[in-house]
Parts: C-alpha cells; structure tokens; sequence
C-alpha cells in the first residue's frame, strides 16, 4: 500500500495513542514517554504497538505494528518490535525473519542489532550472538552502551575468551562507572582467575551500587571457599 493514509485512519490512531497515554508512564524503555503531537501514523501505530508490547498484550501489539508495517513495509522500528511479539509467542522462525528484515533495512539500529543478539544467545547461539553484539558495541551514540558491553563481555566468555571478556567489561566501566552488573561479572572473572583481592574489590564496588544480593552473597561465598575461610562465611561478611 503506497502514499498517507486518510485523515480518519491517521486521527483514530492519534486516538489509541492517546488512550494509551498511560502506558508510557510505567518506563517503556525503547522509545520516548510520548509520541510528538505531529507524529506521523507509521511512528504512531509503531508507538502504540511498543506499548501493547510493554504491557504483554501480544494480540493488540501485533495489530498495531501491522498496521504501521502496511503503511511502511521498510521501517526497521516497526519490523523489530514485530520480531519481538513473535519472540515472546514463541515463533522463532517469524522473530528471526523480522529481525534480519530490520538490520536490512536499516543497518545501523543498534537497539535491533541488540535484541537480535539476545534472540540468538538464549537459544544457544552463541558466536552468532557475539558478532551482532560486537557490531552493535561500535555504536558510540548508543545511549545503553554500557550494558551492551556488559552484555558482549558474558558472549566473549561464554566462547572462552576470557581475556576479551574482561577487555569489555573494562570498558563498560569506563564509559559508564556506575554499571554495577560489569563489577559483578569481573568479580566472577577474578575468582575463577584466583585473584580473589580483586574479586573482592569488584563485589565491593556492586555491592555499593546495587546493594547486597543472592547473586553477590554466592560469589562472597565463593571467594571464602576458595580461601577456605570457613570459620566466617562470606554471606554474613558482605550483608551491611
């Protein structure tokens, strides 16, 4: 279908949106907390497909987005919200069509690029995984760079590579210091390294930022083992 569409279509969508307004308030994180008042139906049925999404009503989610992909069969936005109700439904084959289908469209949606990667590595596929988020680290721009990197630094070491693991949660923190998850996976990189001082000083810094924790008490656990420091466990040492 080709050219806008008609004025009643394009207000009744100006309209859901506005039903909806609501949602945005709960922090959906992949776009702003409201449409422009001259957004045009593409980017407002994609809006309002987005906040379907947020709220798990794959159903109305999937309509929506629909729509917008008949107006603009080529949006990338619309495609990889489409990939992702396709996802959550369970239909690996339609997610993975859809998420190929935004990177062509549009090579350089780097939040795309991410989801994709997350497709990919909780089927287990992990070196495919590693390449899109290797790709999508390059992107300076991105504002959840952070995590991304994070996010590469648990691929490299899935793969085994240790040393490229740590190079990227290293430079996770440089670019953002407050990211207690890149601690908490250097922590696990030094014990399992044997360099339990600095594991310690990793779970230090998490523990500040994100506070005490199942995940930070079973490392603490893990160093006191290690060090066969039995008469103190590690879980009442860590807990303020």
């Amino acid at each position: 279908m080709t050219g806008r569409p008609s004025l009643d279509g394009y207000r009744q969508c100006r309209i859901a949106v506005l039903l909806i307004g609501a949602l945005w308030l709960s922090g959906c994180a992949m776009r702003d907390d409201q449409a422009p008042r001259d957004a045009d139906p593409v980017e407002a049925y994609t809006r309002l497909g987005e906040a379907y999404l947020a709220r798990d009503d794959l159903q109305r989610a999937s309509e929506a987005l629909g729509h917008a992909l008949e107006l603009a069969p080529g949006d990338a936005e619309a495609r990889q919200a489409m990939a992702m109700v396709h996802q959550r439904r369970g239909d690996d084959a339609l997610a993975e069509e859809n998420f190929r289908a935004a990177l062509h469209d549009d090579p350089d949606l780097t939040r795309a690029r991410n989801n994709y990667a997350a497709f990919l590595y909780d089927r287990g596929r992990i070196r495919e995984a590693c390449h899109q988020l290797q790709r999508a680290s390059k992107d300076t721009r991105y504002i959840n760079r952070g995590q991304l990197l994070v996010n590469l630094g648990r691929c490299q070491r899935a793969t085994g590579d240790e040393a490229a693991a740590r190079a990227s949660f290293e430079q996770a923190l440089r670019i953002d210091p407050g990211r207690p998850g890149a601690h908490l996976r250097l922590a696990e990189l030094d014990i399992a390294q044997g360099r339990f001082e600095n594991a310690e000083r990793h779970l230090e810094r998490y523990r500040r930022q994100a506070g005490p924790d199942a995940a930070s008490a079973r490392l603490a656990d893990d160093i006191a083992r290690a060090r066969g420091d039995h008469d103190r466990p590690a879980t009442s040492r860590g807990t303020p």
